[in-house]
């Protein structure tokens, strides 16, 4: 896989450099320290599989630049890196379309695993960012979690509870699939469920769904 390290401080980036170097099946594909050097590989057309983005890097908007980065590269994953242990950033950069949220405390080892996650198409937060989602969830009540949904997530929801694929929904909706990924993504981070038959029974405890 292709990666493109994105990191402010040059020990650090260069160090990791060198352990993604050294993994078996990654090849760093070019690495950033500012935003002057991160903007053009959103308009690239190189295959960038994984960028690694420090969120603490000066001047960067990390949601614009997520939103960026995947609008002109739609099959790229994105995992984010950060010293803060902040549960609204977290939930913010994942809705922004990141694949997964790591703080630079944590293991080479780890972070190797986190890329391979993300790359699968898979999720990935750090126990350490879990705890505080947890954390920060554990206060909002029912009510809340309902009232964030937008009304095009409720409309997603809904063809979820009717047993309808990604394909199928965005087929129904005029969206593309990985808009509706990105959608059911979102679900599952407002409504606390752990996959999507934890979203039907949310949608039903809470009558957004009636089962006929």
């Amino acid at each position: 896989m292709n990666i493109l390290i994105a990191l402010h401080h040059k020990i650090v980036r260069e160090g990791i450099t060198k352990i993604l170097s050294e993994a078996p099946d990654i090849n760093v594909i070019g690495t950033a320290k500012n935003k002057e050097e991160l903007c053009p590989y959103e308009s690239k057309g190189g295959k960038i599989d994984v960028v690694v983005l420090d969120l603490n890097i000066p001047d960067l908007d990390s949601l614009s630049t997520i939103r960026n980065i995947l609008k002109d590269h739609p099959d790229t994953h994105i995992l984010t890196m950060s010293d803060d242990e902040d549960s609204h950033q977290i939930k913010n950069v994942m809705q922004a379309g990141a694949s997964g949220y790591i703080l630079k405390k944590r293991s080479a080892e780890e972070l190797i695993k986190a890329i391979k996650e993300v790359h699968a198409g898979n999720q990935y937060l750090c126990n350490d960012t879990i705890a505080l989602m947890v954390e920060g969830e554990r206060v909002r009540t029912t009510s809340e979690r309902i009232a964030d949904l937008t009304e095009r997530e409720l409309q997603v929801l809904q063809l979820i509870c009717q047993e309808h694929i990604n394909r199928e929904i965005a087929e129904d909706l005029g969206i593309s699939v990985r808009t509706v990924d990105a959608h059911r993504r979102n679900l599952m981070q407002k409504t606390g469920a752990k996959n999507t038959v934890g979203l039907v029974k949310f949608a039903i405890k809470n009558d957004l769904f009636n089962l006929k």
